[in-house]
Order: C-alpha cells, then sequence, then structure tokens
C-alpha cells in the first residue's frame, strides 16, 4: 500500500517538477522545487528512501538560502558535511543510498552560477541520477517524470542557447 501512495504522491511532484522545465527564471525555479522536493522526500519515506528524503529536506533549505541570494562558501560547506553526514548516518542501502549525496553536493558546489543556460544544465543534468534513484527504490512515477523532465529541461536549454545566439 505504501509504494501506491508514494507513486501518488510522487506523482503530484513531478506534474509539479515537469512543469518547472519550462522556466527560464533561476529565482523561480528554486522555489517551485521547494515544493516538489518536499512532496518527494514523502514518497522517498515511505518507500525506505530514507537518504534520498534527507538530502531532499536539505535540498529545500539550499534553495532556500540561494533564492534569498544568501548562499555563500560556509553555507555550501555546511550543507555539503550535513549530506555526507546524514547520509553515512543513515545509509542502510549501500551505493543506491549515496546517489542522493552525490548529486546534492554536486549541485551545491555550482548551483550559484550566474549564467542562466548553465544553471538550466545544471538543473537538467541532475535528474538523470535521481531517475534510477526512484525506479530502483519503486518510485515509477518519479523516475518516468524525471526522464520527462530531462527532455523538458533540453528543450528550454536548446530555446535558451537559440535566444542567446540570436542576440
Amino acid at each position: 500500500m505504501n509504494v501506491i501512495i508514494a507513486n501518488i504522491i510522487d506523482f503530484i511532484a513531478a506534474m509539479v517538477q515537469v512543469g518547472s522545465g519550462a522556466i527560464k527564471k533561476k529565482s523561480r525555479i528554486l522555489i517551485v522545487q521547494i515544493v516538489q522536493i518536499l512532496m518527494q522526500a514523502v514518497s522517498m519515506l515511505l518507500l525506505g528512501g530514507v537518504t534520498g528524503a534527507v538530502n531532499n529536506v536539505l535540498s529545500c533549505f539550499r534553495n532556500y538560502l540561494c533564492y534569498k541570494e544568501k548562499l555563500n562558501t560556509a553555507w555550501k560547506v555546511i550543507l555539503i558535511i550535513a549530506s555526507v553526514g546524514m547520509t553515512v548516518l543513515l545509509n542502510e542501502q549501500g551505493f543506491l543510498g549515496i546517489i542522493p549525496a552525490v548529486v546534492c553536493v554536486v549541485y551545491i558546489i555550482f548551483m550559484d552560477v550566474k549564467d542562466p543556460i548553465k544553471f538550466k544544465l545544471l538543473v537538467t543534468l541532475s535528474f538523470v541520477p535521481w531517475m534510477f534513484y526512484h525506479f530502483i527504490l519503486g518510485s515509477y512515477t518519479g523516475a518516468l517524470f524525471d526522464a520527462a523532465t530531462v527532455v523538458t529541461n533540453g528543450v528550454t536549454l536548446f530555446k535558451m542557447i537559440k535566444d542567446k545566439s540570436n542576440q
């Protein structure tokens, strides 16, 4: 029953996630991601993905700091230590449980990039490992919509590059 409930929650989160792929403005992407990530954290907990849920909660805080333009080197270090530390403490999934921390750390390091095209590329590529994590965890709607989000973001990224070259 948890699998069904988790997939329903993840389906709703996925609708928000896919919609975010059409957003070009960084601040709006971050706000929409906070809502989507919190929903997915609940889904992951229901499926036993504790490290995914914990890293998602940290990601919400990270996005909030970035939105408020308060994400500095000190906060990045704190968030990376929290991500790695919580993953080490709570991981009972082996390699699978490490994936959320890896994505979280890479995203934290590069998320304050000012170039919107590079930021959109970061967002797009960060969904690829999540696609595998969700699928193996049993969040099939999450995995399917991660793939759809990669495509949506890819189309938007292409348009952004095209628009930039036309200026």
